[in-house]
């Protein structure tokens, strides 16, 4: 699991195609919006998830920031720190929630969902081409089955006594 912490509002660049994030170690992570499973505000304090690396970084802003949980595919994991008296919060948060839809929980993200979240495995895709070849391999294996049938006849057998 890749685990991040980003710590304020000017961390955040909230795009039409993805959301673009600063982490504290300096590096930019680009998430479309499509990979993102769930995200929401921590509904209180008894909503707290100890991620080595993350927690020690937030730890210092707990007391001036609220924390922003985001899954995302393939294992992710970000909590955003935002200032609770910056301008910049209200329109970040209104266009997470527009472009997230029923995957955005507001202000009631609750621990069961972040456990739940952290346990859904990523969405495994499968070729579509691997898909055609499986199908066209079941059919040739069942007409091959009903020519063998009808050529060699299904004539009932007698057993002699």
């Amino acid at each position: 699991m890749r685990a991040d912490a980003v710590i304020g509002c000017d961390a955040v660049n909230v795009g039409t195609e993805w959301l673009r994030l600063t982490t504290t170690s300096g590096a930019v992570r680009s998430i479309p919006w499509s990979a993102i499973r769930l995200a929401g505000m921590a509904g209180g304090p008894e909503v707290q998830i100890t991620i080595q690396g993350v927690t020690e970084a937030v730890a210092p802003y707990l007391a001036t920031h609220d924390p922003l949980w985001i899954f995302y595919s393939e294992g992710g994991l970000v909590q955003i720190m935002l200032e609770k008296q910056s301008p910049k919060r209200e329109p970040i948060l209104a266009a997470i929630a527009k472009q997230l839809g029923d995957r955005w929980r507001g202000n009631n993200l609750q621990s069961s969902d972040l456990r739940g979240a952290m346990l859904i495995p990523a969405k495994i895709q499968i070729p579509r081409t691997l898909i055609i070849v499986m199908v066209a391999m079941v059919i040739i294996f069942f007409v091959s089955i009903a020519i063998l049938f009808f050529v060699h006849g299904a004539q009932p057998r007698t057993s002699a006594p």
